[in-house]
């Protein structure tokens, strides 16, 4: 997905982007949805009571999107990939106010370790600083407040349909953008379509399966495997732009990745603890 905004970025605004990205990525939920157990089991029924934040989830994920989409066009894509693996780190200050868990000792080395990370990844004290460089680390916290919120539906909720309200919301933020700042423009070719139409379904499957896993375990536990992304960003930014940013990247992208790694060690410890005594 990331790969496709990129080659796209240069000739579509990212709002447009957003609304293609949700309306193609729909397609996996709708799928998922109909062979979905729960939800033919509650009477196929798309109206919740929580529709309320499952639109308000869009908001959080179309500004996320803004900020993703519009960083591809600044800066190479293995650093944006990177940065916005902050997102352990965010996850886990908002489940304090969020869900009501703990700030103790090991979320704090965590939560500065990834700040130390983004620092260096930064550098601020360089020439070359632009700030557009924290867009990435905005589209981390909306999407992390996204993932985070999910929490709060009912489990016999499905998750598709938590996810298809998610991108119905995305769509109406990216069409008002769309609309109001006239950010359109008219596909070029054939072939730009078919790419925006792999996106959103590269992106909405990629999204269903995130808020799959995070509903279905710990998502400190989860959080780590997310970082392989960084490995593959800098091998597909490498092959399709000729990226390869490694002197910024390191050591920052190190420090981030033991941050969440600091969080899943914790996490495990605790589970192994609470099951011995359950023993």
């Amino acid at each position: 997905m990331g790969i496709a905004i990129k080659y796209l970025r240069n000739d579509y605004p990212a709002a447009q982007l957003s609304v293609f990205r949700n309306l193609f990525g729909m397609l996996p939920c709708f799928i998922a949805l109909y062979f979905s157990r729960d939800w033919h089991t509650n009477g196929r029924t798309v109206i919740i009571k929580e529709w309320r934040l499952g639109l308000l989830r869009g908001v959080f994920v179309s500004l996320a999107q803004l900020c993703l989409y519009t960083s591809y066009f600044y800066i190479p894509f293995a650093l944006v990939a990177t940065m916005e693996y902050t997102g352990p780190m965010m996850v886990t200050l908002l489940c304090i106010p969020l869900l009501g868990e703990k700030f103790g000792w090991f979320k704090m080395s965590a939560v500065i370790s990834g700040f130390i990370g983004i620092v260096l990844i930064m550098q601020p004290w360089s020439s070359d600083f632009n700030i557009i460089i924290l867009l990435p680390v905005l589209a981390a916290f909306g999407y992390s407040l996204a993932r985070v919120t999910a929490l709060n539906f009912p489990r016999d909720v499905p998750t598709p349909l938590i996810n298809l309200y998610a991108q119905v919301g995305t769509i109406i933020v990216s069409m008002i953008l769309v609309i109001t700042f006239n950010m359109w423009s008219n596909f070029k070719n054939f072939e730009d379509f078919i790419i925006v139409c792999l996106m959103g379904l590269a992106g909405g499957t990629g999204t269903l399966l995130l808020i799959y896993g995070s509903r279905k375990a710990e998502l400190s536990k989860i959080m780590p495997f997310d970082y392989i992304e960084i490995f593959f960003a800098l091998l597909l930014g490498w092959i399709f732009f000729r990226e390869w940013p490694v002197d910024q990247l390191f050591p920052g992208a190190l420090f981030i990745v033991l941050g969440g790694l600091i969080i899943y060690w914790r996490q495990t410890n605790k589970s192994r603890t609470r099951d011995r005594k359950a023993q």
